[in-house]
């Protein structure tokens, strides 16, 4: 007797479908492997800034091809699979990749105060994906235009726009010494002004569906309209504008202090834009919610906690030595034609460029 079963019999029993299934896990292991991705390109770009002038042009392109493009794409990526909701505390790995990797590549210190923040970003990174979405909807043109084109994205571009004027406003120049807070005053506004703008995150995460329908699905119909080409245009000007506030940032200040602030900015600033516009976590029971949000608190308060350590160095080290830093800063100036790379504080953040 036969042990085969018969065909009718076969297409009759479920099939478990494996592709959604494991959409999150293929989002989340590529924004992990994005964030150390990047805190390497970012790394390679702190470090082009205290090595020799000769030496400083292959370390920055190194470091901006993997900040500026491996990086991303790999992002990109990640959003096709995964909401943004999702993904968003995961961006706090950024900061323990750095205070694993800094002491032993940019001679960085760690504190007790760094460890314990390291533990709470760990740990809220870990746990607000257990209660966040876990599955990306299916979009279409007509609900993009229904969250790009409301009253809320309008409230939210509003926002933006003032923060961006105060930020302006309030930037103390480059080596002010208005003040002793006037450096980490500048350092604290350039990791900020970097992690709101990177955390425009919908324009990433719209871009990807809207090039995920037109690959997979084969319908090329989004491209018809107006707002697919303002989506992606708003993705190249995050990007661009990101990367030039924190370059910027990561040739003045250290990486320790610069990468926690402005990744925590940018996990806020994600986790609230994905709520406000693109409503991700507006179907979560009150219990996933709260979870959700604690978790995200954990990841802030580890940030916070890590960017005070470092800004109380930094401005500590700075009022207490500024003398002896004049008095060193000018045998360096006087010795060499070139931009050279001085050390402004104990803890070696910033650098000061002088002119030929």
């Amino acid at each position: 007797m036969s042990r085969t079963m018969p065909m009718a019999v076969q297409s009759s029993i479920p099939r478990w479908n494996w592709g959604p299934a494991l959409m999150p896990f293929i989002g989340v292991a590529l924004i992990l492997f994005k964030t150390l991705v990047i805190i390497c390109g970012l790394q390679l770009l702190r470090y082009a800034v205290l090595v020799d002038q000769r030496e400083r042009l292959k370390f920055r392109l190194l470091g901006l091809s993997m900040a500026m493009a491996i990086g991303p794409l790999a992002e990109v990526s990640a959003y096709a699979f995964a909401p943004q909701s999702l993904l968003a505390p995961l961006d706090g790995f950024d900061v323990i990749w750095n205070i694993l990797l800094a002491p032993y590549t940019l001679g960085e210190s760690i504190t007790s105060a760094k460890v314990m923040g390291t533990g709470l970003v760990f740990a809220g990174a870990v746990s607000a994906p257990m209660f966040g979405p876990h599955h990306k909807p299916p979009e279409t043109m007509y609900s993009l235009r229904n969250k790009f084109l409301s009253k809320n994205f309008l409230g939210w571009a509003l926002v933006c726009i003032a923060l961006a004027i105060f930020a302006y406003l309030a930037l103390p120049p480059k080596n002010s010494h208005s003040s002793a807070r006037a450096p980490a005053m500048r350092g604290l506004i350039l990791a900020m002004s970097g992690g709101f703008v990177a955390g425009q995150r919908f324009f990433l995460s719209s871009t990807a569906t809207v090039l995920h329908t037109s690959f997979d699905e084969g319908n090329w119909d989004l491209w018809s309209s107006p707002l697919a080409y303002f989506i992606v245009g708003g993705m190249f000007f995050v990007a661009i504008t990101n990367a030039i506030l924190l370059n910027k940032g990561l040739a003045e200040f250290e990486a320790m202090f610069m990468i926690p602030t402005f990744v925590g900015t940018s996990i806020i600033t994600t986790s609230v834009s994905a709520a406000v516009i693109l409503k991700e976590t507006a179907w979560l029971a009150w219990w996933r919610l709260l979870g959700y949000w604690f978790g995200i608190l954990l990841v802030v308060s580890g940030l916070v906690i890590i960017a005070k350590d470092a800004r109380y160095q930094l401005g500590g080290c700075r009022e207490s030595d500024g003398a002896r830093q004049m008095q060193a800063a000018r045998p360096l100036n006087g010795s060499t034609g070139s931009s050279t790379v001085n050390v402004v504080s104990c803890i070696n953040i910033g650098d000061q460029e002088t002119q030929d």
